[in-house]
């Protein structure tokens, strides 16, 4: 892919480049002293957040990088360009490892970002997570990344909001790693952002599971066909609600282009 660019699906301004070109750019907001920039990784379930919550909404537009995470929006992108049948031609590419322009997933972009961090000294903080996970998730990272500057917190409600701002302003991280799950963690920095001191804000969802070894991902041929999503189902089933998100974005698509 050339040139990145931003494009809206269904609402929702996005970028469409590489993990390469928005590691460049992350890095290049730290090296410059950026602060408070934030990312989010976008999947069908953000855009149908956004449609039925406006104040959601308006907290996505606000995010200085919004990279695409989810094989959906690839096709979305495909059907309102070209119609049903560029959209089941896309489908198809899809379901045969075809290749995946614009799609970044949040977990490899902030692997990217720790390893970048390693390579440059730069601070990163984890914050979030089930339990113990982002210690678990931080000290996998010291060991593959020995000297690596990382801390790791569990944050609210385990401890108070207080102490949570504290922690992280102690530290100042020039990479925060939040993980609270869709829209809470992208409404927690929004809702801090004139007391929170870091350089860049990642909202990562369950990245601390599978970073900890609590979770594992989908094996390597499963995500290339675009079936991440339907593997963390077989995994966890109780979370077959929110894969509803993912029906209802296909019939808006579906419906709004037929």
């Amino acid at each position: 892919m050339r040139g990145a660019k931003w494009e809206k699906i269904e609402g929702v301004n996005l970028w469409w480049g590489t993990k390469e070109q928005a590691l460049k750019m992350v890095g290049g907001w730290i090296v410059s002293g950026g602060k408070r920039k934030r990312v989010a990784t976008v999947n069908p379930e953000f855009v149908m957040q956004g449609l039925k919550d406006e104040m959601f909404l308006k907290t996505l537009e606000k995010i200085d990088l919004k990279v695409v995470d989810g094989v959906g929006l690839l096709w979305a992108k495909r059907v309102g360009k070209g119609g049903l049948l560029a959209g089941l031609s896309e489908g198809m590419n899809i379901f045969r490892g075809g290749k995946k322009e614009g799609l970044v997933p949040g977990v490899e972009l902030a692997e990217g970002l720790i390893e970048l961090a390693y390579q440059k000294r730069w601070k990163v903080m984890l914050v979030g997570g089930w339990e113990n996970r982002a210690q678990k998730a931080a000290d996998k990272f010291s060991d593959k990344y020995p000297g690596l500057n990382i801390r790791a917190i569990e944050g609210e409600p385990k401890m108070s909001h207080k102490e949570t701002i504290r922690h992280i302003n102690e530290y100042s991280p020039d990479v925060l790693l939040v993980a609270m799950g869709m829209r809470k963690q992208e409404e927690w920095v929004e809702a801090n952002m004139d007391k929170l001191d870091f350089g860049v804000a990642v909202g990562v969802g369950r990245s601390f599971d599978y970073w900890s070894g609590e979770l594992k991902r989908a094996p390597g041929w499963v995500r290339k066909m675009g079936l991440e999503w339907l593997y963390s189902l077989y995994k966890e089933p109780k979370r077959w609600r929110r894969q509803l998100a993912l029906l209802r974005f296909v019939s808006r698509v579906v419906g709004r282009n037929s």
